[in-house]
């Protein structure tokens, strides 16, 4: 089952936003009707668990988005803070289907719908990628991917400086953290070139306030800064949306 018609066939069930089972084909399941479907799959809990299972307001969806790790949870705020990405779900669809002699399921961990068009994502450490079976199902689904014409990531994780200044920023996603007022005044303050501690010196609030607001800024993108350097009041604006 190797070319790209075949696999299409491979079955595709999904459910959508009501709840109802829908069981098609790879080739004609809908990708917007899936990213805004309910998990497919369930995150277990129990007593003794070793994995991180949670959920998370995402701001870019104002919903909550399952994850069933710690790694998991850092893609989802990576994803969150990417304005690229319109739309998330985690346990998006269930796929099953022949890799050759070999009859597979699989339940990818999220699918992001982006301004780029679909990505599938599988979230997996390093060391189980090395795997042999943990490998054959990720190529597998990198080709049904190609094969529907979407992109596939296997994220095993990312830089530690940027994942700690996301974690950080993403406290400020709610937005209610800064007063309007406040949010304003830091904002016309700001000139590429500065750094954090210079602007909320100059935007006449409180300290508290312009840091809350610088926060807010930061996290919705309208200052451009190094965030693989650890965050600080020195750390330099590159340019002002």
């Amino acid at each position: 089952m190797g070319s790209a018609a075949a696999l299409l066939t491979s079955e595709c069930r999904y459910r959508s936003r009501s709840g109802n089972w829908v069981t098609t084909c790879l080739g004609d399941a809908v990708a917007t009707d899936m990213v805004r479907g309910l998990p497919a799959r369930e995150f277990p809990t129990y007593r003794g668990q070793r994995n991180y299972p949670g959920w998370l307001w995402m701001s870019t969806t104002g919903t909550l988005v399952g994850y069933e790790s710690l790694r998991e949870l850092d893609r989802l705020l990576l994803a969150d803070f990417d304005p690229a990405v319109t739309w998330v779900s985690s346990q998006p669809f269930w796929v099953s289907g022949r890799d050759g002699s070999v009859l597979r399921r699989h339940v990818p961990d999220f699918l992001l719908q982006t301004t780029n068009g679909f990505v599938v994502v599988d979230v997996k450490p390093v060391e189980l990628l090395k795997d042999a079976k943990v490998a054959a199902v990720m190529l597998w689904t990198r080709k049904l991917c190609d094969a529907k014409g979407w992109r596939y990531e296997v994220w095993s994780g990312d830089d530690p400086v940027l994942l700690r200044n996301i974690r950080f920023l993403a406290t400020a996603r709610r937005g209610e953290l800064a007063a309007e007022d406040a949010m304003g005044k830091v904002a016309e303050a700001a000139r590429a070139g500065m750094t954090i501690a210079q602007v909320e010196a100059a935007a006449g609030v409180e300290i508290d306030q312009a840091r809350s607001a610088s926060l807010v800024l930061l996290w919705r993108r309208r200052w451009s800064i190094d965030l693989t350097r650890p965050l600080t009041g020195s750390s330099l604006i590159r340019d002002v949306a």
